[in-house]
């Protein structure tokens, strides 16, 4: 402390505050000793308690509200088709097991897709779709027929019907993209979009081999081996000496 400190706490407690810092300091001891230290108050602040916000991980599924609705209703679709392709197929299995397995996979489609857009994937969107032209167009041709893969019940709606519904269910399925496409993600989710990559650099062509040769370090005589094209300073290796290669 200083001797201006020293002296202040001299004052404060009625003491002298003539004499060096030395004097200071042995009078403000015999004080102490003495047991005429002078309590001092000490006045608590309160403490200010800051609101802690902790983010959770993956809050930003509120953001995907639309995506998680439109999502559940395909996936819901998915199994209604699969439901009808399992119900022809025990009706008759011959006559309706390569309607019903089209019909089970179209269904399978409406799934995927529909799980990917719930995951917030725009891509689950493309997916249905995709998998509803291919179903409306499956359905204008066994239009005539009594099939899973139509709602023309043996002809008896009118082709027109089947045209709107298939119509209506892309134009459903596109309003996703339309309400809320910046809040879904491109690609494809963290394991198809890991094989997708593999596969990609699978694919790469590797890079041209580059033709070395060996020259000798003039310090040590070391063999080193550099690009036959490369001129300029190079360090050997072995001493760690460095030299000039020219062409």
């Amino acid at each position: 402390m200083t001797v201006l400190s020293l002296k202040t706490l001299c004052k404060e407690r009625g003491l002298r505050v003539s004499g060096n810092k030395a004097e200071v300091v042995i009078r403000l001891m015999e004080h102490d000793e003495a047991g005429g230290t002078t309590p001092q108050s000490i006045i608590m602040q309160p403490m200010q308690m800051q609101p802690q916000i902790i983010h959770i991980g993956g809050s930003r599924s509120n953001d995907n509200i639309v995506g998680i609705m439109f999502g559940l209703f395909i996936t819901l679709y998915g199994l209604f088709r699969m439901g009808m392709a399992m119900f022809f197929n025990a009706i008759d299995e011959e006559v309706f097991l390569f309607e019903s397995v089209l019909a089970w996979l179209i269904g399978m489609s409406f799934i995927v897709s529909g799980i990917f857009t719930m995951m917030g994937f725009r891509n689950g969107l493309f997916i249905a779709i995709g998998t509803l032209v291919l179903s409306g167009t499956l359905s204008l041709i066994f239009h005539d027929e009594w099939s899973p893969l139509s709602i023309g019940v043996d002809g008896m709606l009118p082709i027109t019907y089947s045209l709107m519904c298939s119509g209506m269910c892309i134009l459903l399925a596109s309003m996703p993209l339309i309400i809320a496409g910046d809040t879904l993600k491109p690609g494809w989710p963290e394991g198809i979009q890991n094989i997708i990559e593999g596969v990609g650099s699978s694919n790469t062509k590797s890079p041209v081999s580059v033709d070395k040769v060996a020259i000798e370090c003039p310090h040590c005589d070391t063999n080193i081996k550099i690009p036959a094209d490369y001129s300029g300073d190079a360090r050997c290796p072995s001493c760690k000496k460095e030299f000039t290669i020219e062409e």
